[in-house]
């Protein structure tokens, strides 16, 4: 597998990819755009293209774009929706012009109108999206911690949306924190060899194209999103060691979100996965 790191947007991208590069990352992660905002300024074609090249000079592969935070393909609200909407298909044509294989998109928030509906509304959208966006850029769909009205925190869930297209047409990223706040046990050998075979008979294991590594804060089910620096939270590093050592594809990308991106604790957790490697 390829072990990453999300970089931030402060900073610049020449500095914060050369910064990575110097600890052995492999893949990275970024956001296209403001996370928290709804408008994406226009594509800085030449900047692009200048990311584009010196990531591939670096050989740091897969880049992966995550979309911002506000999109909710679930949301009851007409205006939320529709800027929901606009947001992600643009944010699927930046990833195009950064050569970015996958999106990675929080599955959303049903507002209280019911699961059943959420999914529907979740899978209807992307039915009718999808065929404009370009090829070559793949949405992945990630799990969640649960908390309040929030989609996707179950594999069974995300199925639900996956079985509604053609095989191929969607992805999942699988994040430690999340599911482990979501019940799953992450922090046992055991509990991760099981957790990946439920994953796989509901799912499939084809359709798992990224891995957000991240320890957490919480206790497992808490249903809370806090993520923490790998070994020093309640998932531990059994089953880390665990996960990372299954007969993954070479090109699989795992990507760290601890706190504090841009630190040396980018450095210190991309170390500590490698040492659960040897």
């Amino acid at each position: 597998m390829r072990l990453g790191i999300h970089i931030p947007l402060k900073g610049g991208f020449p500095a914060n990819l050369m910064r990575v590069k110097e600890y052995g990352c492999e893949t990275i992660q970024l956001f296209a755009g403001n996370p928290t905002g709804w408008k994406m300024a226009p594509p800085n074609l030449p900047e692009i293209e200048k990311r584009v090249a010196l990531a591939r000079e670096q050989s740091i592969y897969p880049l992966v774009i995550h979309c911002a935070y506000l999109v909710n393909l679930a949301t009851t609200s007409p205006e939320f929706y529709e800027k929901s909407v606009r947001l992600l298909n643009d944010t699927m044509e930046r990833a195009s012009l950064h050569r970015a294989p996958f999106v990675v998109l929080h599955t959303g928030n049903h507002g209280g109108a019911g699961v059943e509906r959420g999914l529907n509304q979740i899978i209807r959208t992307i039915s009718g999206i999808y065929p404009e966006w370009p090829g070559g850029v793949k949405l992945l769909l990630e799990n969640t911690a649960g908390s309040g009205t929030a989609l996707g925190s179950s594999f069974e869930e995300l199925a639900r949306v996956l079985q509604a297209f053609p095989a191929g047409t969607l992805g999942v990223c699988l994040d430690t924190a999340h599911g482990w706040a979501a019940g799953y046990d992450f922090g046992s050998a055991d509990g991760v060899k099981e957790l990946l075979e439920r994953f796989d008979k509901i799912i499939g294991l084809e359709k798992l194209c990224l891995l957000h590594l991240n320890d957490s804060r919480v206790g497992r089910g808490s249903r809370v999103d806090r993520h923490e620096h790998i070994g020093r939270g309640r998932i531990g590093l059994e089953g880390f060691r665990e996960l990372l050592r299954q007969p993954w594809p070479e090109e699989m990308p795992a990507i760290l979100e601890t706190p504090e991106i841009g630190s040396d604790w980018d450095r210190q957790n991309l170390e500590t996965l490698r040492r659960l490697l040897e």
